[in-house]
């Protein structure tokens, strides 16, 4: 009687399986955001990562005054940096090879921080443009004239040497002249301007875009935005004091290896010949290297 009834309950259990599988239940599954899902499947053109990253370093070289050029300069003065200061603190070429591969992202740090300036003055004028565009938007249903409105307006008076290109301006151009998808310009829009308010605004035009009523939706997020101005002045000023107590403590951490190499070499010369003394050094290094990204991404300020 125990052998049918363990039989039934299996082949209830398959059966079950089954149905589940063919009517596509699952009901571990967690309730879906419609709204979220209308999002996503309207804004099917994100960008690639290759494409994030080539317009993250553009809107850092535009930020910060520094070419291409530049910038490979730097990372290979850091590397060449770093391998020299490897073999001053550790005599030892394996080492000062890891040292330096640790300090090749040292040059985005530094443009980062210094970016964060000029981000800080676009910013401040960014409330105001978006409120602009909103106002011509809802008047004219138009999404590329309101943004050719604001342009022209912007650069009216300002002589054709002087006028400074900016995401607005390169949004037009290539809307008009490289690529007529507008989702797909959207998205790079968002991108050269780090905001979170103007990220969510961005989403809220790709909305619109398919369904003009949703228009009146993006009020409320500049109004949002407003409200954040003196939280982003305070985010920006504690980034510098928070990179200068990181950058002392990790010196502080590694001062100790040459403070070593004169105290005691004996424990110098375990510490940088034995396997186990190289692999605590190597996970030194990896360890400042990533503490180094959480902190850049830890004082971001919260509305970018």
């Amino acid at each position: 009687m125990n052998e049918i009834q363990i039989s039934l309950t299996f082949v209830f259990g398959l059966i079950s399986l089954a149905f589940f599988l063919l009517l596509k239940l699952n009901p571990f599954a967690v309730e879906k955001n419609t709204l979220k899902q209308r999002r996503l499947y309207l804004s099917r053109t994100k960008l690639k990562i290759r494409e994030r990253v080539i317009l993250r370093f553009t809107t850092l070289f535009r930020q910060t005054s520094y070419t291409l050029k530049k910038f490979i300069l730097m990372v290979a003065a850091a590397f060449v940096s770093g391998f020299l200061a490897g073999v001053l603190l550790f005599s030892n070429a394996g080492l000062a090879a890891v040292t330096a591969v640790c300090l090749i992202p040292a040059p985005y740090f530094y443009l980062t921080v210094k970016s964060s300036r000029a981000a800080r003055e676009e910013i401040e004028g960014l409330e105001n443009t978006m409120s602009i565009i909103t106002n011509a938007y809802a008047g004219c249903d138009d999404l590329i004239k309101a943004m050719e409105t604001f342009v022209e307006e912007k650069n009216r008076y300002i002589p054709v040497g002087l006028r400074k290109p900016t995401p607005f301006d390169e949004f037009v151009s290539e809307i008009k002249l490289i690529n007529p998808n507008i989702e797909h310009g959207l998205y790079r829009l968002s991108a050269k301007i780090k905001n979170r308010y103007f990220a969510e605004w961005i989403k809220m035009l790709i909305l619109c875009y398919h369904d003009r009523r949703l228009k009146f939706a993006l009020f409320p997020v500049i109004k949002s935005m407003n409200d954040a101005k003196a939280m982003q002045i305070e985010s920006d000023s504690m980034m510098g004091r928070v990179w200068r107590d990181y950058l002392m403590t990790v010196g502080m951490m590694f001062s100790i290896i040459p403070l070593m190499r004169f105290s005691n070499a004996e424990w110098f010369a375990i510490l940088t010949g034995t396997t186990l003394g190289k692999l605590l050094i190597v996970v030194m290094l990896v360890t400042a290297l990533a503490t180094s990204f959480f902190v850049m991404k830890m004082t971001r300020p919260a509305n970018r």
